[in-house]
């Protein structure tokens, strides 16, 4: 662990960011810059939920000084991204839903804003007494992220806050020993995983996900072999001969994954790469920091990354907006905006940058000592790769159209169903879903 890190760690780790230079100048100062009253709801409690997350790990620590902030206190509950995907939609349905503030994503938004789950922001923004709008400098997010607000179509609902681009990770030290350059397309990835496996001493030579979220990492896949799952009109498209290639080649990887791949999510591939398991990783930039903590890796300083492979269509990797949100049945929306505020403001995002989580401001990538953090390979495969990347289309039924495609990739994986014949039904489905 470096000089910087140690520092870092050690001030959270006392609730005080004791840091030398402009972070620490920024950290501590600029939210009592801000022309509000930090204090104005003092004494108050807020709960937030939270998906386990690099951006959940690594805020936790921060949320103390927070509460010394504002005199707020912040009741934080974490689940795995699954357990916590279903809890959030089953307990709005509901009307059980038990907290202020939550994270959320955009594939969700529709289905949010049209049962008024989530609470408008914009008035939130736009309140002198809860907003200062110069300190907080709305348009230093990135337009993507800005757009990510009100992707659900009549409001803004959400504020980003990561900004993750789906990259190659790989061990150095196994592709060397095994003779094999970085891979810079598909052919030549299923041919580097192929020599791994022979002469990769027992390392498997990729891991990606098989498991309930599997869709999200195959949708960089299948653009980038030049189908996709609905149409500009968001009919589905998924059936396309582009699509199934795409599948038939991300199950091929899957032969090379770990066992158990179909039970295999975020959790599990981080694992299977902190442990030193995998070679490769083919998912979320946002893993990088973790990779090279000590604390929790035993690949540090053996990393690689390399923006994502490409395809017949070219190179088009998914990107992600993880966002934070204000349930609409909160009795506590101004204390909630204000963390929200505070956790999306520059200088929280600057703190998380230089702890990995790289975030949807311009600013958290020009932050002082960044480049002593990350490796110049790194911040050029991320940029590289969000150049063409792609998200996928947000419509009110994103989930329900994702549960027969998970299944049938699982089929696929498994050797039960071809590649062709698991998409002609996901087609059929996908078209009474969205009538």
């Amino acid at each position: 662990m470096n000089r910087r890190k140690f520092l870092l760690t050690t001030a959270l780790a006392a609730g005080v960011l004791a840091m030398p230079g402009a972070l620490a100048r920024a950290f501590a100062q600029a939210p009592a810059d801000a022309k509000i009253d930090w204090k104005q709801f003092d004494g108050t409690e807020i709960d937030v939920l939270l998906s386990r997350h690099p951006w959940q790990e690594s805020i936790e620590p921060l949320i103390p000084e927070f509460e010394a902030l504002t005199g707020i206190r912040v009741n934080v509950t974490k689940l795995p991204e699954q357990q916590f995907i279903t809890k959030v939609s089953a307990d709005l349905t509901a009307g059980s839903f038990a907290f202020d503030a939550f994270m959320t994503q955009f594939y969700e938004a529709p289905k949010f804003q049209k049962e008024k789950w989530t609470a408008a922001l914009d008035g939130f923004l736009a309140d002198p007494k809860l907003t200062d709008p110069a300190w907080y400098d709305w348009d230093d997010f990135f337009p993507g992220a800005r757009e990510i607000a009100t992707i659900g179509g009549s409001y803004a609902d959400r504020v980003a806050i990561t900004s993750e681009a789906q990259v190659l990770v790989y061990r150095t030290d196994v592709l060397e020993a095994a003779g094999v350059a970085v891979p810079t397309s598909f052919d030549e990835l299923l041919a580097a995983c192929a020599a791994i496996k022979e002469k990769g001493g027992g390392v498997y030579p990729i891991t990606l996900r098989g498991g309930a979220a599997n869709w999200w990492p195959l949708y960089g896949v299948v653009r980038s072999y030049g189908g996709n799952y609905l149409d500009a009109e968001h009919k589905p498209v998924i059936g396309s001969a582009e699509s199934k290639a795409a599948v038939d080649t991300y199950a091929r990887l899957a032969q090379f994954a770990p066992p158990g791949i179909t039970n295999s999510d975020w959790d599990e591939i981080n694992t299977a790469m902190l442990s030193g398991q995998a070679a490769m990783f083919l998912d979320s930039s946002v893993v990088f920091g973790r990779l090279e903590d000590p604390a929790i890796s035993t690949v540090v300083g053996k990393v690689g990354v390399a923006p994502f492979p490409a395809g017949p269509a070219g190179p088009h990797g998914n990107s992600h907006y993880w966002s934070i949100s204000m349930a609409e049945a909160s009795q506590k929306k101004e204390a909630a905006w204000l963390f929200i505020q505070w956790a999306t403001s520059k200088p929280v995002q600057a703190a998380l940058a230089l702890k990995g989580v790289l975030g949807p401001r311009a600013s958290a990538w020009k932050v002082e000592g960044l480049a002593e953090e990350f490796p110049q390979q790194f911040l050029d495969a991320v940029s590289t790769t969000l150049s063409t990347a792609v998200i996928p289309p947000a419509v009110e039924q994103f989930y329900e159209l994702m549960d027969p495609l998970r299944a049938a990739v699982q089929e696929v994986i498994l050797g039960n169903e071809t590649a062709a014949a698991a998409l002609d039904g996901v087609q059929e489905a996908w078209n009474k879903i969205l009538g």
